[in-house]
């Protein structure tokens, strides 16, 4: 049913370096974007990416479109050039059946934009929750609130996807005061299924000089948010133990430094532990998955959102300084420590699959007009939607309904080649005898065709 789908990524990019390059490997934000191609490899994938970027383009299922995304964290959830995304894209030659939307605040925008080509309106929205806005997480009191950009992109989407079935409970804290307008929070919950995940698999070991004993390892962003204060607070009175922290913008003392995957790996396997007190507002967390894979202990402060991720029953949960400290001075009797991580992709790509399916799955009323004549042409062997409309519709340029006779077509089982970046349908030779009686009553007259198609290769970017 989900075969021959088209499926436009919208990401949220947060990591870029100094040259302004997308950092992909580092942003957890878009490996979840490569989860969900993963999850769909009989589909064609069009990515919304960064101007800048380095993401290897090998893949003849995908197809990357730059986009001049702001370099800034909070900009990005705000900036949308309209006149750029508008000729990011031809819908003579191309359809979406799927946007996955990973800025909810930008889903209005992108309706716009495409709502501008008459198009969109057959075309099934998902949204995916990387951050909830609400005021725990927040960086200042003078950012601006985005909930109600949120909330209107809850509103014009088909299904919703949080971390966690309690990560909206953050996105209610915003109407604890009195203002214009109260929410649905049932509606939402109807609206929502999860995206938990499991971290990627750490790359082979790869030693270097540690010149450090008793390390606690400290694989979080060095900001407020991810509770920096309560671990300085914690360890500054254990003068045995070095924390080292993997984000190179931490200070001199906390080792902060750059370290490839398979260095990551080499430190965690010779440290002690590692530890994690995100204490307030958090969704979810892949870097305490990392230390559990190489089986070496990670001491959690207890926190809602971190129970989603390893379990009520975990062992290594602490609150207060002193069971923290305790807690760390058992870590040299641990050396044997194991804990199973529940497989959270797998919940994600059951949770994705199964709502797409049951949004492909609804029954169609009524045959859309001119659906016989697109078969006929596909028969013929005129494949390319350009060629096709050219052949029913020749006057005009777009038509809004092209959306619905391509859904019937799907359903019915006509192919479209995942592997071509343009709209290209094709009649499996086990329904030819079938269409050939559904189109012999079509009266088409096609005029032979002289028009010149588009050559695509992966050297460049044809957009």
């Amino acid at each position: 049913m989900l075969d021959g789908l088209r499926v436009l990524h919208y990401v949220s990019p947060v990591r870029f370096d100094t040259s302004g390059v997308f950092q992909h490997d580092f942003d957890s934000n878009y490996k979840v974007v490569e989860k969900t191609i993963s999850f769909l490899p009989n589909c064609h994938h069009y990515v919304v990416v960064p101007t800048k970027h380095n993401i290897p383009d090998t893949r003849d299922n995908v197809t990357f479109i730059t986009y001049p995304y702001s370099r800034d964290l909070l900009a990005n959830r705000s900036y949308f050039d309209g006149v750029t995304f508008r000729k990011l894209f031809d819908f003579r030659y191309m359809d979406f059946d799927f946007v996955f939307c990973h800025q909810p605040e930008m889903l209005y925008n992108i309706l716009v934009s495409f709502n501008d080509k008459r198009y969109g309106q057959n075309m099934n929205r998902f949204l995916f929750f990387h951050w909830v806005d609400c005021t725990q997480s927040r960086a200042s009191s003078a950012i601006p609130p985005a909930f109600m950009r949120q909330l209107e992109g809850i509103n014009l989407c088909d299904k919703t996807f949080f971390h966690t079935d309690i990560a909206s409970d953050w996105l209610m804290n915003n109407f604890k005061k009195q203002q214009s307008t109260n929410s649905n929070h049932q509606y939402i919950k109807d609206k929502t299924t999860t995206f938990p995940l499991s971290a990627n698999k750490l790359d082979k070991s790869e030693p270097f000089k540690m010149n450090r004993n008793n390390v606690l390892v400290f694989n979080h962003r060095w900001a407020k948010s991810t509770g920096v204060n309560r671990m300085m607070e914690y360890t500054e009175d254990l003068p045995d133990y070095k924390v080292w922290c993997t984000d190179y913008q931490a200070p001199e003392d906390y080792v902060g430094s750059k370290l490839n995957s398979g260095q990551y790996r080499y430190l965690l396997e010779n440290s002690l532990g590692s530890m994690c007190f995100v204490d307030n507002y958090a969704t979810w967390n892949l870097s305490i998955q990392d230390g559990l894979s190489v089986n070496k202990p990670v001491l959690i402060y207890d926190q809602p959102a971190m129970r989603k991720v390893v379990g009520d029953n975990y062992p290594l949960f602490f609150k207060t300084k002193d069971e923290f400290q305790t807690q760390v001075k058992n870590l040299k009797n641990m050396s044997n420590f194991t804990w199973e991580v529940k497989n959270h992709d797998k919940v994600f790509y059951n949770n994705l699959l199964d709502s797409m399916e049951n949004i492909m799955g609804k029954e169609r009323k009524h045959i859309p007009k001119d659906a016989m004549n697109w078969l006929y042409c596909i028969l013929n062997g005129i494949n390319y939607k350009h060629d096709i409309a050219k052949q029913v519709q020749p006057n005009i340029q777009l038509n809004s309904v092209w959306q619905y006779i391509r859904r019937y077509l799907l359903e019915i089982g006509v192919k479209d080649d995942i592997n071509s970046p343009y709209v290209n349908y094709s009649i499996p030779d086990y329904m030819r005898t079938r269409v050939e009686d559904m189109v012999k009553d079509v009266k088409l007259e096609i005029e032979p065709t002289t028009i010149k198609r588009k050559i695509v290769t992966k050297k460049h970017n044809w957009f």
